[in-house]
């Protein structure tokens, strides 16, 4: 298989990845969103449903999308590669709203229009912007960690044994 091939076919397999992450990232924003609106208002019910989406999100994309290790750099860069993604949810809500679509689904007809944008700027950010670029299969953990790796190191979860 030629090189091409293989970043073309590496390119939508992470595509159909985010794809499957971008429904679990939708049903936690909806979800979230659903539970907040009544005592809160569309505009923080949104607001309170990206943040919690955009965390699980992180998490799902490092280890299902792109299969590295979650870092702190990774997760304190993240939120960058969303802003494009924040900006048009949020002005795609708002002006939805206002053009009388229904509160309730406004969200979900903003989040389909930022999908593309988000997916390059999520692997940019993700597989990039990292000082230690290694995949999540190769990554061995260092016997003693300096102060200066703290933000590489990776996010504490579950121990595996």
């Amino acid at each position: 298989m030629s090189t091409t091939a293989r970043s073309t076919r590496e390119l939508l397999g992470g595509l159909v990845r985010y794809g499957l992450v971008g429904l679990a990232n939708a049903a936690t924003y909806y979800g979230t969103y659903l539970l907040a609106h009544p005592r809160a208002g569309y505009l923080v019910a949104h607001t309170v449903g990206l943040g919690t989406a955009m965390v699980v999100s992180f998490f799902l994309n490092c280890r299902f999308t792109f299969r590295v290790r979650p870092t702190w750099t990774r997760f304190l860069l993240y939120p960058a590669s969303q802003v494009v993604n924040i900006l048009a949810t949020t002005v795609g809500v708002v002006g939805l709203v206002h053009l009388g679509v229904d509160e309730r689904l406004a969200p979900l007809a903003a989040a389909a229009l930022a999908l593309p944008v988000s997916f390059l700027a999520a692997r940019f950010v993700i597989t990039r912007a990292v000082l230690e670029p290694r995949p999540f299969a190769a990554v061995t953990r260092p016997s003693a960690p300096s102060l200066g790796d703290a933000v590489t190191r990776p996010i504490p979860l579950v121990e595996r044994r």
